[in-house]
């Protein structure tokens, strides 16, 4: 399984019929595969045009700055610009255009070493830092259901819905560090397998 696999299971299980793709790049690799006709793609630099679908070229800011507040999805996909700051605001804008039984996805929250998360990039494999977006919403949002599914580097699953906090004593500038996220990963996270994640989908 990867991130198309843990989408279109998404849309299976909820008869999705919105989506929205933030961070296309190259359609082929997710964007055309996904089980939805109503679709929308976003990035600043397309490689080549969708199958089918909407094609936005420019940044997500712009995009949710131009469509209607009363624009809403089923599902959003973020796997854009991977630097948590603007993960975090992804997040945000694509909550307020979600519908009630929506759910949003991020990629790459799961980097597996710390190069991978490093910025400035020095990493061939490179996942960004956006595993501190999830963390922040895991400690403060307990309005959201929140788990990652341990494939494709992490595919992280927000819901509206509750959770009980990720607690700890360490200050949050200290958990914000790769060493303790390292540490404590899988309660962070509230990390989930594939084999796990399918039968939460058939269910």
């Amino acid at each position: 399984m990867n991130r198309t696999g843990v989408i279109n299971g998404l849309v299976k299980k909820y008869n999705y019929t919105s989506y929205l793709e933030i961070g296309v790049k190259n359609p082929k690799n997710n964007f055309d595969v996904i089980l939805i006709e109503d679709k929308d793609g976003v990035d600043p630099e397309w490689r080549r045009p969708p199958v089918s679908g909407n094609k936005f070229v420019m940044t997500s800011d712009d995009f949710f700055n131009q469509i209607g507040k009363d624009k809403r999805y089923d599902l959003v996909f973020i796997d854009g610009l991977h630097h948590f700051e603007q993960i975090d605001k992804d997040i945000v804008n694509s909550l307020k255009h979600l519908n009630d039984n929506g759910t949003v996805v991020i990629h790459d929250c799961n980097p597996t070493i710390v190069s991978m998360q490093s910025r400035p990039r020095i990493a061939g494999r490179w996942t960004g830092d956006g595993w501190k977006s999830v963390f922040k919403l895991r400690y403060f949002r307990n309005d959201l259901s929140i788990f990652v599914v341990n494939v494709d580097f992490g595919c992280g699953v927000i819901r509206r819905g509750k959770q009980e906090l990720y607690k700890t004593d360490v200050d949050i500038e200290e958990c914000l560090k790769w060493k303790y996220f390292n540490r404590n990963r899988k309660e962070i996270l509230n990390l989930i397998g594939v084999e796990e994640y399918k039968k939460w989908i058939e269910n």
